[in-house]
């Protein structure tokens, strides 16, 4: 009972303005507490730098036309945007349906399939597509579309016991009306047999077959607050053209006898 009237009579000598400056201080804490979560609630490492800044854009349109070395674009909602092509041939894609008609010996193809441990394929192959050659340091960048060769394809996991998805890259050596088509795979000679309904095309890292209204998509850069001037870093240009001539930049090999030979097939079972 002492040591409460002692404590009470502590509080009435207690000066007034300790009083208000502890109020002060306890109202303090409060607002930096409140104004911690605020901060907290901003995207970390969020920084605005205004204008100038690069931004990343990706999007699709139609092409509208070629000007001065750049590639006009119309983009979706129907705003024209200049694009500055890539620096290499890797960043650009001209993709077409073709016929058999297109096809000549000696091209270079690509397809996906399932083959067993002897290297038979196990079903018929869905999708050829038909490319050309790189220099050999561009087509090292990505070996598995552009260098002669067997490589691991898709993982798949309905397939049977001892039969792997494997990716082809190899050159053309004949095909026949039936769909068996024949493939030099490096050292690897492969024949396999289309599908009924498999799909063939053209995939070639050059515009010069791009038409205007063809579809495409950009990826790139452009600097704030301008996105209508973009620095691309891929051009994929697509159309439902079907290709019926022989491929842009294929040498004719001036052997005539054996092309009146192979007009109608390539022979296969050669």
């Amino acid at each position: 009972m002492l040591n409460q009237v002692r404590f009470f009579q502590c509080l009435g000598n207690f000066p007034a303005f300790s009083v208000t400056t502890i109020f002060w201080l306890v109202s303090g804490v409060w607002f930096v507490s409140v104004e911690r979560p605020v901060t907290a609630d901003e995207p970390p490492g969020f920084v605005f730098k205004g204008a100038n800044q690069n931004m990343n854009i990706e999007f699709e349109g139609k092409l509208a036309g070629f000007k001065q070395g750049m590639l006009l674009v119309t983009r979706e909602d129907g705003v024209e945007v200049s694009v500055k092509p890539p620096e290499d041939a890797l960043g650009f894609e001209f993709q077409a349906p073709i016929e058999t008609g297109f096809l000549q010996r000696g091209m270079m193809v690509r397809f996906n399939g399932n083959f067993n441990q002897a290297g038979a394929p196990a079903d018929p192959i869905h999708g050829l597509t038909v490319f050309l050659p790189l220099s050999e340091k561009l087509a090292k960048k990505r070996m598995n579309e552009f260098m002669p060769g067997v490589y691991p394809g898709e993982k798949k996991n309905n397939l049977p016991d001892g039969v792997s998805n494997y990716k082809v890259v190899g050159k053309l050596m004949g095909w026949d009306a039936t769909g068996l088509v024949a493939v030099q795979a490096g050292r690897q000679p492969l024949r396999v047999q289309l599908a009924e309904k498999a799909t063939m095309d053209l995939c070639v890292n050059q515009l010069n077959l791009a038409q205007q209204g063809d579809a495409v998509t950009i990826t790139g850069t452009y600097r704030l607050p301008d996105d209508t001037k973009v620095v691309a870093k891929t051009i994929s240009v697509t159309t439902d053209r079907v290709q019926t001539g022989a491929a842009p930049s294929t040498p004719a090999n001036g052997r005539t006898k054996r092309g009146k030979r192979e007009s109608g097939d390539g022979h296969a079972e050669d």
